[in-house]
């Protein structure tokens, strides 16, 4: 019995281990969970859906989620706890805010940017988060967010405050009609899609 004990703590803390690198490699900054989230405030958001996304099945599924709607009503929330919740679950994560990263890449030399590139490209759920929050974003960037939906098959997740410019303005947003269709075409096909209405809770809380 006290054998049995010692290689169950000895697993624990190995499995302890591997959650925290995981998280570290994650770039996520913050370990939410759907039990965090105040359900009550806002009931037009779709809280079962947002479960069953939890649970991961997406994944091993190869598919995609998409979560439009105003903004403050937590989409960014449900995004983290969903990569949370993966990186758990012992999948490889990567959450990128997605303007700060394509601003960011944009400053890289080419070789550096192949780096960034493939070590993104290396996981089992990658998160962009606010995307397209920008109006515009530069024909380089464009051509990235095209490489990195297309290589993470069926692994993507995306939040966006701005349906409108996604559905109807992509061309404008991206500069490139073909590359925006692309983009869409991809996101969407197999694609859990989850529409966030109703109050903000970045105004509530500012109250």
């Amino acid at each position: 019995m006290q054998i049995w004990r010692f290689l169950q703590d000895e697993l624990d803390r190995r499995q302890s281990r591997h959650i925290d690198r995981r998280y570290q490699q994650s770039g996520l900054e913050e370990k939410l969970t759907l039990a965090e989230f105040d359900w009550s405030f806002n009931p037009k958001i779709p809280r079962q859906a947002c479960f069953q996304f939890n649970a991961l099945k997406f994944i091993a599924a190869g598919e995609n989620g998409l979560i439009i709607g105003k903004p403050g009503t937590g989409k960014s929330h449900v995004a983290k706890a969903v990569a949370y919740q993966a990186v758990l679950q012992g999948h490889k994560v990567q959450y990128l805010e997605t303007n700060d990263f394509f601003n960011r890449d944009a400053l890289f030399a080419a070789e550096q940017q192949q780096t960034r590139l493939r070590a993104t490209l290396e996981v089992d759920l990658l998160v962009l988060d606010d995307l397209f929050l920008g109006r515009s974003i530069l024909d380089e960037t464009g051509a990235l967010l095209q490489t990195l939906v297309h290589s993470v098959t069926n692994c993507a997740e995306a939040s966006s405050s701005r349906p409108i410019a996604w559905y109807r303005s992509g061309a404008r947003t991206l500069g490139d009609n073909t590359m925006s269709t692309t983009i869409l075409d991809r996101l969407m096909h197999h694609c859990h899609h989850l529409e966030f209405n109703g109050r903000s809770y970045r105004l509530k809380d500012a109250a």
